[in-house]
Parts: C-alpha cells; structure tokens; sequence
C-alpha cells in the first residue's frame, strides 16, 4: 500500500523574505529599465531630431527636383512646338499657305504630330493683316500690328506670347514665327491648345492637394489655378527674380503650403507650385510612425527581458537568502544544542549523585521493612511507598541517562557499516510491539546498498526512537516503512508512517530538546533531539515531511564518499598485508 505524503518545508520568515524580494525586485527593475530606456530615449530623440532633419531636407529637394523636371517639360512642350512651326514656315510659301487648302493641310500635320496642341493657324502679312486663316473663329482680315506679340516677332524673330483676350474675347496665347519668301516678309501664327497647356502644368504629381501656375512678371495668372482664373492678379505681386528653386511656407485657404518657385528660361514667366506641407511631410511622417511602433515594440520587449530576468534573479537570490537564513539557523540551533547537550551533562551527573544515596537509602528502607512482622500496621502501606519511590528513582535514573546521552561527546565510533543488518535487527526487535499494536513493519532496501559512516549502535537507537514514535502516532494500527536508497552521493534512510501526523505550527521545534507534545510523564522530549544530535555528528541530516491525518515521514541523509574511501582503503591494507 503506497501513500503518498505532501512535504510540509520547514520554512524561515517567509513573509519578510517575500516582502524584501518583491522590494529588491522593484529597485532592480527600475533601475534596470531607467540605465536601459534612458540611453534609448536619448537615442531616439536624437534620431529623430538629425534624422528628421536629414528627411526634410531630402523632402524639400525631392519638392525641387519636382518643380524643376516640370519646368523643363514646360520649357520643352513650348520650344517643340515652337520649332515646329519655324520648321513649317521655312519649308513652306507665302503663295502654299495663303492657300486655305493648304494651311489646312498643314493644320491638320501639326496637330497630328503634336497631339492636337494647336486650336487654330494663321498667316499675317508683314503689315499685320491675317491673309489666310484655319480655325474655329472669324479672322481673316483683322490687323494684329498694335498687337505686343506682332511686335516682339518683328524684333526677335519668333514669340510665345502672355495670355491675352485680342480679338477673341477670351484668354489664349499664340505662338508666332517669322519667314520670308522671296522679298516678301510674312508671319505664321498659332494658339496654342490651353485646355492641353494647363493640364501639363498642373501635373499629376503633387498629390491631392497640389497646385500648379504660370504668373508673369506683374504676377498676373497665365494657366488655371486651383482658386482663381487665367489674366487674375495672383497672390503674389510682382515676383522677383531668383535663380533656381526657390522654397517658401505660404498660408493659402487656411493651411499651410509649401511653395517653390522657378523662372522659366526667357524669365517672363514663372512657374509656381504649392502643395500642403502635411501631404509633403506624409512619407516623412509615415516612416517616422513606423520607427515609433519599432521602438515601443523594441521597448515593450525590453521591459518584458527585465521584468522576467528580474523575477528570476530575485527568486534566485530570494531562495539563497533562505537558504542562508536556514543555515544560519541550523547552525544556531546546533550552538544552542551542543550548550544544552554540555547542560545536560552536568545537570546529569550532579543529579545522579542524589539518586544513588537516594536508591541506597531505599535499599535500606526495604530491607529494614522486611524485617517488620507481617501484621505489622501500615506496613503494606510503607512497603507500597518505598516500591513508589523506587520507581521514580529509576524514572529519574532514565531521564539523566538521556540527558548523558544527549550531551555526551568524543564517545561515537564511525566506521564503514552496512545498513541492511542494521535495520533488519532493530525491526526484529521491535516486531512484538508492532503485533501488539496491530502495526506491519515493512522494509525496502536497495540492493547492494553502499555503507556509510555511522555508529551501529547509535543508528539503532536511531531507529528505535523513529519507531517508537510512530507507534505514539497509530493508534489504531497500520504500517509503519522503514526505507533505504542511495541519491547521487548520499545514503537515503526513512521511517514512514501512517499516524495522525504533526501541525505545522510544531514541525520547526520536533527537534529541540525536551519539547513534547505527550501528557505529562509518558515523555521526556528528548528522542528526537538525541537523534538530531546523533545524525548530525554522523555528518548527515534528518528532515521530516507531514500532513495531518495522513502520516509523517523522517528521512536521513547520510554521505557515503567518506564510507567509500575508507572501505576502499582497508581493502588496499588488507591486500597488501
């Protein structure tokens, strides 16, 4: 029949221990996660203020390269079609294109070629009169020598003109070119496309909330911007020359803007481009929202690193600091024994000394008292009383025996024994309490048991201490276990039984001298510190695990290199002898 005992630990001022490691826990996990989180913070702020600096700048260079690529497919959409039509007046005549079939032959090429960017074409004589003229209005006929563009051709030989009405009405610009046939000098003007032309200014690059637009240098709007309309004085008032990109913060409709600026390449016109700075910042902000979410990430686990390690290291040092506390005990507990022990010697023999006179006189009395005639009166009576005081002669004989054996020293002879024979003369021994109380004695020792350095003698009365006091716990019988094993390099010796055991608020005093837990006069309370006196002379230890109701069990460790060493070395002797 197995039962299986729950260890009941001996433990030390747990309460405070648990307070001071859940203290010392706190500092350390402070501590280690101010010298941790301290240096990364810094870290990161300084990351964030050179790497925000570092993506700004990128921010704003990228804006300028923007600005600046689309400047130059400006320039570029202007000069190609303007060098179309240069290429179309010289490779043509006056008397071709005077031919309304074919100017409008040559119409319809160019806006093949160049994606329908021209609304109309005309032919101007040198004295501005429109000669011949393709498209939606009705101009043939109309003088343009007042017209600044007419002018500006005269002198410079080509023009890209400002927005204007003319004779139209309605904004457009043109592109004019001179030729000459023969000694006939003649213009070949085109409007350009503005539907097309704005589209390309306002590109498609600057987001959701981008704008792009053309001023002159009166600041009066060429192309369609986001708020206003073309030939509108813009916000900005005669703008002033720069080189470059130019980068400002504007505040348009409300937010904030980041607004670059370059000339176009004849400087008559420039190019004004606007976006929110939130929607130029978002890359900036969305790396920096991911660099946030590694940091708490890379902080979260660090915390979790040093709350972990940190409850491990103070459990650690938490179970050192018991077990240095249980140290410290156990040596103080054997202080105070090997005082009591020197105690109880003395106290042993000063009172040995009385009892003897004491047993001598009572020797005397019962034999004077035997000589008294039987009827005698109150002899039966005396008779009674000297038998009375003989037996607490011996009982008080006992306890000092006890005592001497507590406190005795220097009489323990350790050698090599083996532990079998040992434990199985002993449970003979006491096989007919055991029967008597209705209690089965089992024994289960290992095979080829090591031996251990011991006194024979002691061990048995060891054993029969243990024993005994499992008999005081079964009352109503059952099986007491006497077991034997080896654990690495000890001696596992354990008496287990099957009683009412012992409260936990007795188990840290089982082993001190003269407590007990008995009625007065059926015990002294001194077997189980002789056995703790004994053991530990031995070089062992005794422990006990109990569980109310269920049963205790004493268990005895006991080293056997010392046993080893010493069997060993008699065997060399005794070979070599």
């Amino acid at each position: 029949m197995n039962t299986t005992h729950q260890a009941v630990v001996v433990e030390s001022d747990t309460p405070r221990t648990r307070k001071l490691a859940a203290s010392l826990q706190r500092r350390i996990v402070a501590v280690v996660l101010v010298a941790s989180l301290l240096p990364l913070v810094l870290l990161c702020v300084g990351a964030y203020v050179v790497l925000g600096r570092i993506v700004e700048d990128r921010t704003l260079q990228l804006h300028r390269n923007v600005v600046e690529r689309h400047a130059a497919a400006i320039e570029l959409y202007l000069a190609e079609r303007t060098r179309a039509l240069e290429l179309a007046a010289r490779t043509s005549t006056l008397e071709e294109l005077t031919d309304h079939q074919g100017l409008r032959s040559l119409f319809r090429s160019l806006n093949e070629a160049y994606d329908t960017s021209f609304v109309d074409l005309g032919v101007i004589s040198a004295t501005g009169e429109h000669l011949s003229y393709v498209g939606p209005y009705d101009l043939e006929g109309r003088n343009y020598a007042s017209t600044d563009w007419f002018r500006s051709v005269e002198v410079a030989g080509s023009h890209v003109s400002d927005a204007f009405l003319g004779f139209r009405g309605v904004p457009h610009r043109v592109i004019a070119v001179r030729s000459r046939t023969g000694d006939r000098p003649w213009i070949l003007k085109a409007t350009i496309n503005d539907d097309q032309f704005d589209r390309l200014v306002r590109t498609e690059h600057l987001g959701t909330t981008g704008d792009a637009f053309i001023i002159n240098r009166e600041g009066v709007f060429q192309t369609t911007p986001r708020v206003g309309r073309v030939l509108d004085h813009s916000p900005i008032r005669n703008p002033e020359l720069h080189r470059g990109v130019a980068q400002a913060t504007v505040f348009s409709e409300g937010r904030s803007q980041l607004q670059a600026t370059t000339w176009l390449e004849d400087s008559r016109w420039m190019l004004v481009v606007r976006q929110d700075e939130e929607e130029v910042n978002a890359p900036f902000r969305r790396a920096l929202g991911w660099g946030g979410l590694v940091v708490a990430f890379a902080c979260l686990i660090l915390v979790m690193t040093v709350v972990f390690a940190t409850r491990h290291l103070t459990r650690r040092i938490a179970a050192a600091d018991e077990q240095n506390e249980m140290l410290s005990r156990d040596l103080f507990r054997s202080a105070r024994l090997a005082s009591l022990g020197e105690l109880a010697t003395g106290l042993a023999h000063e009172i040995n000394n009385p009892l003897a006179i004491i047993s001598a006189e009572l020797t005397n009395i019962g034999d004077i008292t035997g000589l008294l005639p039987a009827d005698t009166p109150d002899r039966a009576d005396l008779v009674q009383s000297v038998d009375r005081c003989h037996h607490q002669v011996e009982r008080g004989g006992a306890i000092t025996a006890k005592m001497l054996q507590f406190g005795r020293h220097g009489s323990t002879k350790l050698e090599p024994t083996d532990l079998p024979p040992v434990i199985e003369d002993t449970l003979r021994l006491l096989e007919r309490q055991a029967s008597v109380r209705n209690i089965e004695l089992e024994i289960h020792v290992e095979p080829e048991l090591p031996p251990v350095m011991l006194d024979a003698t002691e061990l048995e009365q060891v054993l029969v201490n243990l024993i005994n006091n499992s008999f005081q716990a079964m009352k109503n019988g059952g099986t007491i276990r006497v077991a034997a094993h080896t654990s690495e390099d000890q001696v596992l010796l354990s008496v287990s039984d099957e009683g009412c055991g012992i409260p936990r608020e007795n188990l840290e005093r089982i082993f001190q001298p003269f407590f007990t837990t008995k009625p007065v006069g059926h015990g002294t309370g001194l077997g189980l510190s002789v056995c703790y006196g004994l053991v530990t002379r031995w070089g062992g230890t005794i422990e006990v695990e109990s569980e109310l109701g269920v049963g205790s069990t004493f268990t005895i460790r006991l080293p056997i290199r010392g046993a080893k060493h010493q069997a060993s070395s008699r065997g060399t002797a005794g070979e070599s002898t």
